[in-house]
């Protein structure tokens, strides 16, 4: 009788188990790697493209004077949407910029506070003469739909409605303004 060799591999059922954890595993680390590769910090935000067109998620807040503003009403124009703090360094070094947008381009900008006070933040747009509206107090679901987890954000709102570009931290007036004069503002 010839000599036996070990089974390495074991019965078929293990063989169908081992491939199946094989599969899962590797699965496992595709996402992982695929859901890692945009998540590492950078100290300016670059404009990026949104893949496909998504509607951006119409909200209601009220402004610093008190006066319902609904996002849906500026359909038809080009919005700048910026949240932010006074608490916010970057924040605060983009403001003089978003304030000559608003004034020198064809779009509106909008700045939605990261629920500050009311008087302190009527106090920074005062000190700072702000000029755009200011939007106070976003409720969590509007911060998880633009991704509000750290500060600034900001989203160009096309004449659609939908998402054309975002920037995640500070924004960088250079390559900010190239993509505004590219798509004619």
């Amino acid at each position: 009788m010839a000599p036996s060799r070990p089974d390495l591999w074991g019965s078929e059922a293990t063989v169908t188990i081992r491939f199946g954890l094989c599969c899962v595993f590797a699965l496992t680390i595709l996402l992982l790697a695929g859901c890692g590769a945009g998540g590492a910090a950078r100290p300016g935000a670059a404009v990026a493209a949104t893949p496909t067109p998504e509607l951006a998620r119409d909200f209601t807040l009220t402004t610093l004077d008190g006066a319902p503003a609904t996002l849906s009403d500026y359909r038809g124009q080009w919005v700048i949407l910026n949240f932010w703090a006074t608490w916010c360094p970057p924040c605060v070094e983009e403001m003089p910029y978003l304030n000559q947008l608003a004034a020198e381009r064809d779009l509106v900008v909008l700045g939605v506070n990261f629920n500050e006070d009311r008087e302190r933040v009527a106090e920074f747009v005062a000190e700072n003469e702000i000029d755009f509206p200011i939007l106070l107090a976003p409720d969590d679901i509007t911060l998880l739909f633009y991704g509000v987890r750290g500060l600034p954000r900001t989203f160009v709102i096309a004449p659609d409605g939908t998402l054309a570009h975002t920037a995640i931290g500070a924004l960088r007036p250079a390559e900010f303004s190239a993509w505004l004069d590219a798509q004619g503002l």
